[in-house]
């Protein structure tokens, strides 16, 4: 058994390494300083061993800032051991000799328990045990702590991984990746964070880049890399000011069914941010909202609505109808026909995220990039193209 005093984030599947990048940025600029390399714990999941002041400065970025991840924690303890008696006595142990402050007496405690499959006991015996130990540790210290998964002071994360069973203090208490931006997310809702992480796969840089979403359905991918671009706090009473405030990126989302486009615009707005609609002069950072057909948003439509900003430079990025929602067929034609529509748009990248491999044949040329991840629960695959 261990104390531990590191941060960990927790993200979509196959997201490490732009989790790692974005709050490098992210630090370097609030912090002024670099974070340290981290481990890793799985394909989704980042862990920064460094000490106590440092990570709580890390985490505090992290949870007010951070895009690309779901959950900021900040690890407590360790322990290997592999029946519940034993855990249970490392786990008091350690809680009644901590003398940090995360813990105040007559807190309320509730426990969120992830990957504990691998435990001899099942995950409610293993929650009831750490449940139990951290409230005879907190006795042990003349501290009064009760259950209450209601509404808790402190929500604590346990995960086992490589034979180890961590505890944690989930710092905001909740999924980051509901940001509350979009109260309709449409019938293929693309996660918040996944969003943020197609942004940064595709290597938009918003100070000299167009971005073009031609199937934006609620506006996640255009909302997040707008909201990324300013380094602009998450949603939930923050009130910290953006790290990039003159960062104004030209960001087009259009789609061809008036709901969408409706549920964008509530969205955008509900984000913070300016809509442009066509109707007059847009303000600086506004995204344009296009409805109708992907193909009607020709290199000279696109380069008027881009401005002074040199139509050279950008990327295309959608999220694709995936192959449940129509034939398979009619799949590989839409596929066919948005990959010669990109391929209009010399000098721009296009990365397109699929549910269906199979269907990547229908791109016609091979992928700078092929990566695997997962929105929620369904493998996806994104494709990064240069033409």
């Amino acid at each position: 058994m261990k104390r531990l005093s590191g941060a960990r984030l927790v993200g979509a599947w196959g997201t490490n390494q732009v989790m790692a990048a974005e709050l490098s940025r992210l630090c370097v600029r609030a912090l002024g300083l670099r974070p340290p390399n981290p481990r890793t714990a799985g394909s989704g999941t980042l862990i920064y061993d460094t000490d106590e002041d440092t990570a709580d400065k890390l985490a505090r970025v992290a949870v007010t800032y951070h895009r690309t991840s779901s959950r900021v924690l900040r690890d407590l303890y360790e322990s290997r051991a592999t029946r519940l008696e034993a855990l249970h006595a490392d786990l008091s142990a350690l809680c009644a000799a901590d003398e940090r402050p995360w813990l105040a007496d007559g807190a309320r405690i509730s426990i969120r328990a992830r990957n504990l499959g691998g435990f001899a006991a099942g995950p409610r015996q293993v929650v009831g045990a750490v449940k139990a130990a951290i409230i005879d540790g907190a006795r042990a210290r003349k501290k009064r702590v009760t259950v209450d998964a209601d509404s808790p002071d402190v929500t604590l994360a346990v995960r086992l991984h490589d034979d180890a069973l961590t505890v944690s203090v989930d710092v905001a208490g909740r999924s980051l990746a509901s940001r509350g931006f979009r109260a309709d997310g449409g019938e293929a809702p693309l996660r918040e964070n996944l969003a943020a992480a197609l942004v940064m796969l595709a290597r938009f840089d918003a100070r000299k880049d167009v971005l073009i979403d031609p199937m934006c359905g609620s506006g996640t991918i255009a909302i997040e890399a707008a909201l990324m671009a300013a380094g602009a706090p998450l949603a939930g009473g923050n009130a910290a000011p953006p790290l990039f405030p003159g960062t104004h990126p030209t960001i087009i989302a259009g789609d061809n069914d008036p709901r969408q486009i409706g549920r964008a615009r509530k969205a955008i707005a509900g984000a913070g941010l300016a809509v442009h609609t066509g109707a007059d002069k847009p303000p600086a950072g506004a995204i344009h909202t296009i409805a109708g057909d992907f193909r009607a948003l020709t290199p000279a439509r696109v380069a008027g609505l881009a401005g002074s900003r040199a139509l050279q430079s950008g990327v295309i990025i959608a999220n694709l109808p995936y192959g449940e929602r129509l034939p398979m067929a009619d799949a590989y034609r839409l596929y066919s026909d948005v990959a010669a529509w990109a391929r209009q748009f010399r000098g721009l990248r296009a990365a397109f995220l699929i549910a269906n491999p199979r269907l990547a044949r229908a791109f016609g040329t091979r992928p700078k990039l092929e990566k695997p991840l997962r929105n929620g629960g369904i493998p996806v695959w994104l494709y990064v193209f240069a033409w």
